[in-house]
């Protein structure tokens, strides 16, 4: 530019990025451009009055950024593949310069945060005394009552472990860890004795367990677009059906085992419901609307298949609305729309035939093997709901009822239940033929977002209310449900029956007048009666121990696998993405901190070449922690001292009138330390590091007349 004659000449002539100009003093403009092609910056300089750009340095991989020439225009630093270079402008020779700052990070690197009443995710153990909960990628078991028992960590690490099921045994729990480096399905026993088995080897994502009703097999899907079962011993793994057109939906096993439901789209991108032999064998399409259904689940007794069917498309003045149906797989002996005969009392009706309320906690039905007939499936299709709109549903133990999160007062996208559907979030209960439909709960107001606010966004924060994974107890009288990062019980109440026509004829939209339930259910904005009973929030302080490396070292390969798994080019834009993990991996052990590791990964993902596509790291610390209690200083009243010819640590001494110096409290000098808290301990471990920051008040130590674990016994105080 001519600063005196305000005029302009282009000196490089290329179509592509030419940057960071820089004047030199021999007559040079140099400057860093990728113009020799696969996006490989280097230096170039032209001369001051145009022509031909020539090369500087000749790098065949990492990039020239930040160039700086010096005063005197001799020399040129610049960074290139993550280092500080010396660029000699006569020579044209470049070398690193070598660096050794001894500093220290502004973090903490060992962090512990205490978690109150949050999850990420959870589920309800079968006898419904305990929820297993992940939070922060860790797995912990907590009573559901305040009085059921110690809490129970059942996983530690930096790993994430997610998506968690109870076998319905009770007995153990399958989950999604990404321990190996990969997500795998692992098992852990319930109870916390022993550690995790790692049960497949797939390189893909998993998700979608689902526990065969024996607790001897697990169904699962991946992102290869394929269904899988597999045992519980992590042996006769079994594809059983794949997709050419989009992911395979959760399954559902049928009660007896024998088949699973699940839902694929065809070459015209909707999706319908399939069955198959859970033992391999041929897949039947069982839905027939040119819809979207998906979410199958089988009726307790095993003879019906609901799912939800989705119609319509976004617009600026309508959303989607899915709505449950119904497929009996048996042929009809009766008209579903019949009343059902009053009865003179009994477990389903009170004096007179009046029905009784809580028909969803009613009793629990036997299990059979339909006989399918596949020819009237299309026919015998019905539809449940019809205003509002649903998506999360869990069916009821009596066969007939289902339990549903929907949205009011405005009409629902897909995700219903308060996922952006535009309404207020509640958990109705109706039967099958669309009748009797009770309100069991409703979600909470959602708070505006404030200035500061630093929870996380994404489904469960940004939302503020979803209500989602319906858990019902096994008699069927007490539900359990996610809302936010919170788990909630309430009775089922009226839920599933009762209550009659005016939730009936509002939300089902069928005829019928009022029943004869109970007046005192006032109905809510969408004329259903009320029932249920009051909320009651699962109440819980976890702390977690933060390894930060090693989460920033986790954090890096999660990036990594979604990019591989989830971007839309199955190729990556032709980039070897293996080789990117070697060239960008070793840097994650010199970030100091959380937007560091940011910059290393986005800078991985830009060699992908897409706009619109990175990461970032949040906007703080996330939803439910809480700066960590105190630590306390605590003692077992004991004396030990380690006892070389075992190997363990050795009774020396009880403390008079300490905490171990109990009647019913079996230790005595010379009794040998086996493990604190179930963990092993040896003579020269740290105990004092199990008795700081605790889940439980009292301590457990398992003792022996003997340094072996067998034969050992168990004793617990505070």
């Amino acid at each position: 530019m001519d600063l005196a004659g305000k005029t302009f000449k282009d000196v490089t002539r290329f179509d592509g990025m030419d940057s960071w100009p820089m004047w030199g003093r021999d007559g040079f403009i140099y400057f860093v451009s990728d113009r020799e092609g696969g996006g490989l910056t280097n230096i170039f300089r032209v001369r001051e009055n145009g022509g031909d750009a020539e090369p500087v340095t000749r790098f065949q991989n990492g990039d020239v950024r930040f160039p700086a020439i010096s005063g005197d225009g001799k020399a040129i630093v610049f960074e290139h593949d993550f280092g500080i270079w010396k660029l000699d402008v006569d020579s044209r020779e470049a070398r690193a310069i070598p660096l050794e700052i001894a500093a220290e990070t502004q973090e903490t690197l060992t962090e512990f945060r205490d978690f109150n009443a949050t999850v990420d995710d959870y589920d309800l153990a079968p006898d419904g005394r305990r929820i297993v909960l992940s939070v922060h990628g860790e797995v912990f078991s907590v009573p559901t009552d305040e009085d059921g028992g110690d809490l129970r960590q059942l996983t530690e690490g930096a790993a994430r472990d997610r998506d968690l099921q109870y076998s319905p045994d009770g007995k153990s729990v399958a989950y999604v860890s990404d321990q190996s480096g990969r997500e795998e399905i692992h098992l852990v026993a319930a109870d916390g004795s022993g550690p995790a088995c790692k049960l497949t080897d797939n390189d893909s994502l998993k998700s979608a367990i689902v526990w065969s009703p024996d607790s001897k097999t697990i169904a699962f899907t991946t992102s290869e677009r394929k269904l899988y079962t597999i045992g519980a011993d992590g042996k006769n793994l079994k594809e059983l059906a794949s997709s050419s057109y989009g992911p395979i939906g959760a399954p559902s096993w049928s009660p007896d085992g024998k088949l699973l439901a699940y839902s694929r789209s065809d070459v015209t991108r909707s999706s319908d419901v399939y069955l198959i032999p859970s033992g391999g064998g041929e897949e039947k399409k069982i839905t027939f609307d040119s819809a979207d259904e998906s979410n199958p689940r089988f009726s307790a007794d095993g003879t019906k298949v609901y799912f939800v069917r989705r119609e319509g498309e976004f617009s600026a003045e309508a959303r989607p609305t899915s709505h449950l149906f119904c497929i009996p797989l048996e042929k009809l002996t009766h008209d579903p729309d019949e009343p059902e005969p009053k009865a003179e009392g009994g477990p389903d009706g009170g004096p007179g035939g009046e029905p009784r309320r809580g028909v969803a906690a009613g009793r629990p039905v036997t299990a059979k093997t339909p006989k399918i007939d596949w020819a009237g499936l299309k026919r015998r299709t019905r539809q449940v709901t019809r205003t509002g709109s649903v998506f999360n549903y869990v069916p009821g133990v009596d066969g007939r009822t289902l339990i549903f999160v929907a949205s009011e007062g405005a009409t629902g996208g897909p995700g219903g239940g308060g996922r952006g559907a535009g309404g207020t979030a509640s958990i109705y209960s109706i039967q099958d033929t669309g009748k009797r439909m009770t309100r069991i709960a409703t979600a909470n107001p959602r708070p505006a977002a404030e200035a500061g606010d630093e929870r996380p966004r994404g489904f469960r924060a940004g939302f503020r209310g979803g209500m989602s994974t319906l858990r019902l107890t096994k008699d069927g009288r007490s539900l359990y449900f996610q809302e936010g990062e919170s788990v909630y019980t309430t009775p089922v109440g009226g839920g599933g029956g009762g209550g009659g026509g005016g939730g009936f004829a509002a939300m089902a939209g069928l005829g019928g007048g009022r029943g004869r339930g109970d007046s005192s259910a006032a109905p809510d904005a969408a004329g259903a009666p009320v029932g249920g009973g009051a909320r009651r929030r699962i109440s819980f302080n976890v702390t977690v121990r933060i390894d930060k490396p090693q989460e920033w070292d986790e954090m890096f390969d999660d990036a990594w696998r979604c990019m591989k798994y989830r971007f839309y080019d199955p190729k990556l834009h032709g980039t070897d993405w293996d080789a990117m993990r070697a060239k960008y991996k070793p840097l994650v052990s010199y970030v100091a901190d959380r937007h560091e590791l940011m910059n290393v990964i986005n800078e991985m993902i830009g060699e992908l070449n897409a706009s619109h596509t990175g990461a970032s790291a949040g906007r703080g610390r996330a939803a439910g922690a809480a700066d960590s209690a105190p630590v306390l200083t605590r003692h077992l009243g004991l004396e030990l001292q380690p006892d070389a010819a075992s190997g363990r640590y050795k009774v020396a001494h009880v403390f008079e009138d300490g905490p171990a110096d109990k009647d019913w409290i079996k230790v005595a000098r010379g009794n040998y330390l086996i493990a604190i808290d179930g963990k092993p301990i040896k003579a020269g471990d740290d105990y004092f590091a199990f008795l700081g920051r605790r889940l439980n008040r009292k301590v457990e130590l398992t003792l022996n007349d003997k340094p072996a674990p067998e034969g050992a016994w168990k004793v617990k105080y505070e």
